[in-house]
């Protein structure tokens, strides 16, 4: 039951992990178009014949600062693709636990059993001899008085 749980939380991980990584990536490639296309846009407006001179160059938004969201969602997804491919290491290791564990109880329970037969085999038998020895016993002391 507790394997059962474990595995079901993993797959959930796994694809939450794969569903955030689609995600991100979708994020990525709409940021990065948009970034692409923000300087081009700018680049075709029509300069104000009289711009002040501070804009003498067409705006072509904080691209600079781009990289720091574009990074971090980078980031984030190989953060996701790490997650993912840690958790299914692990649950692999965990049904080889699980596996080799269950393996070992079985051989042991069979051990056990056949232990436990042998035991009340053995008890039997020398309850059989100490059934034998007190009608000895009496034989002999009703033989004495």
């Amino acid at each position: 039951k507790l394997r059962q749980e474990e595995k079901a939380n993993n797959e959930e991980t796994i694809s939450d992990a794969q569903e955030a990584q689609t995600a991100v990536a979708q994020a990525l490639t709409v940021l990065k178009e948009f970034y692409e296309k923000a300087g081009d846009a700018t680049a075709l407006l029509q300069q104000q014949p009289e711009a002040p001179e501070i804009f003498d160059a067409p705006y072509k938004g904080m691209q600079a600062e781009n990289g720091g969201v574009v990074g971090m969602l980078e980031v984030i997804e190989s953060d996701f693709a790490r997650l993912e491919s840690d958790t299914k290491a692990a649950e692999v290791v965990a049904q080889k636990e699980y596996d080799t564990f269950m393996e070992d109880s079985k051989v042991d329970k069979a051990s056990k059993s056949a232990d436990i037969e042998h035991k009340m085999a053995k008890k039997q038998d020398q309850e059989q001899a100490l059934t034998v020895a007190k009608e000895d016993l009496e034989g002999t002391q009703k033989e004495l008085d």
